[in-house]
């Protein structure tokens, strides 16, 4: 509306200023299509796109309010909320995503449970990760499950994520995501899989904007949600187009084509299209398993102050994702497509696997019970 833009003018918000961050499976796709197919322009909001490589560098750019629309795992969300900053979060991004632990080829390390009173090492490992990002968070889930502790068994060194998939020297365990590990242990042949995080922490990342936006341009944060579906969407119905626009990122001059197609596949061509919704059941997936893992970040100094269940489902709103799913006839599923049907539930641990570890092609979208009312996509109605 009119009255948003004014207002957004006013803030100095106009054009919005959003960021994605490179090199992060799914997420990256969907960037990349709402700045190349102008999803958000089409709806009237200009829009300037700046991307990151890191959480830690996004929320520099979004604390402050040099970004107002951003994309970061959950461990970027919650630097968020312990710093009491305003957020709204619209959609989960890449739920599942797997994240590992990697060694140097010649570690005589077998599982992070050899880090247990530096039995092998004989002295605490050295683990390279990134500070404010989810292979952080994951690293502390494991270490807290195993009954790792810090200068006792190990300590930390952050370094950017394409950094540690490098192997350098002096780090004993490298933590990252996907499609960081793959590149790492298959295409650079730099390191071996020690072991997945996936059994100790599920993933999540955010697509979020600022809580004064929602509070004076609802309309806004409403075509923002909007946007994002439809780049799934797009991508799904355009999948050459979509992946040759990711390729040409100048991000991806280095990255080998066949491994970022294949995560491509696992993680945003083969899920349903509905995982993305921010489910905010107290008692189901999201708000449990991040405040589980927030209570560690703080316990550890990770985070500054404690962020609670309550927190983390404040910082979310369903009802802009439930509109999106009511225009396009799609019901709000009752639970997370890509959980086995025997999840056995958060802190649960080890995690049964989930999310890409089912699928072996495209999850069939939709199925009996998907739809409420006739949808169609791609020349054909699908009916309910």
């Amino acid at each position: 509306s009119s009255k948003s833009k004014q207002w957004l003018q006013g803030k100095g918000w106009w054009p919005i200023n959003a960021g994605w961050i490179v090199v992060w499976s799914s997420e990256e796709m969907i960037g990349t299509i709402l700045q190349t197919e102008k999803l958000l322009e089409k709806r009237g909001i200009e829009t300037a796109w700046h991307t990151f490589v890191a959480a830690g560098f996004s929320n520099e750019a979004f604390i402050p309010g040099r970004i107002q629309l951003a994309n970061t795992g959950a461990l970027g969300v919650l630097a968020l909320l312990s710093n009491r900053v305003p957020v709204r979060a619209l959609a989960v991004h890449s739920p599942g995503l797997t994240h590992a632990a990697i060694v140097p080829l010649d570690s005589p390390l077998k599982s992070l449970a050899d880090l247990k009173d530096a039995k092998v090492l004989k002295r605490p490992a050295v683990v390279g990760t990134t500070t404010g990002s989810t292979n952080h968070f994951g690293f502390i889930a494991a270490a807290h499950y195993l009954g790792l502790k810090e200068n006792q068994d190990y300590t930390l060194r952050s370094s950017p994520p394409g950094d540690l998939a490098a192997g350098p020297k002096g780090i004993d365990v490298f933590t990252i995501w996907e499609p960081h590990v793959s590149n790492s242990t298959e295409i650079l042949k730099a390191t071996r899989l020690l072991e997945p995080l996936d059994p100790y922490y599920l993933y999540s990342g955010y697509c979020y904007t600022r809580r004064e936006i929602e509070d004076n341009a609802p309309d806004v944060v409403q075509l923002m949600t909007d946007a994002f579906i439809e780049a799934i969407l797009w991508g799904k119905a355009n999948p050459d187009k979509a992946f040759s626009a990711l390729m040409s990122q100048p991000a991806y001059a280095h990255q080998n084509r066949e491994l970022i197609k294949k995560m491509s596949d696992r993680y945003f061509f083969w899920p349903k299209p509905t995982a993305y919704y921010p489910f905010d059941d107290p008692n189901g997936i999201w708000p449990k398993e991040e405040s589980r893992i927030s209570e560690w970040a703080f316990e550890t100094g990770a985070s500054k102050n404690k962020v609670t269940v309550k927190d983390w489902q404040d910082v979310r709103r369903t009802s802009y994702m439930a509109a999106t799913f009511d225009k396009l006839g799609w019901r709000v599923p009752d639970k997370p497509p890509f959980l086995p049907m025997d999840w056995g539930g958060v802190g649960n641990l080890p995690y049964k696997p989930y999310s890409a570890a089912l699928l072996k092609g495209p999850a069939p979208f939709p199925e009996p019970g998907e739809l409420k009312k006739p949808w169609t996509f791609m020349g054909k109605t699908h009916q309910p």
